[in-house]
């Protein structure tokens, strides 16, 4: 099983470990719906399906969270720019990150978990 990369144009980093099971990367309809005055149910199918990526991190070292926090402060800028998600399967997917911040967190000294949040693009 491959690793993790992210590329943007001359930029990319590799995470040092796979993602934590259970994945979950779900795809959802675009549906967008709501209620009538007399509560009846109205539905707007958008026509575009979504795919997220939760990127589970557990043990990362100081540069994965390094290289997550230039990531998405300096390369991505959170949602701004898209980028290539390449999967443990060496599946490329163009997306944005949802994170504003850096998602991983420190548990123990010098070792990092999180959730990485990402969108294809469609």
């Amino acid at each position: 099983m491959a690793l993790i990369i992210f590329t943007l144009g001359g930029d990319n980093f590799t995470l040092s470990k796979g993602r934590e099971y259970p994945l979950h990367d779900p795809a959802r309809v675009n549906v967008v719906s709501g209620y009538s005055e007399g509560r009846k149910l109205y539905a707007y199918d958008k026509g575009i399906e979504e795919q997220f990526f939760n990127i589970v991190v557990e043990g990362a070292n100081s540069t994965d969270y390094n290289n997550v926090d230039d990531w998405i402060r300096n390369i991505c800028v959170g949602p701004k720019n898209t980028f290539t998600y390449t999967d443990e399967d060496s599946n490329n997917h163009t997306v944005r990150c949802l994170d504003i911040e850096n998602p991983l967190k420190e548990y123990v000294h010098q070792l990092y978990r999180g959730t990485i949040h990402l969108r294809e693009e469609v």
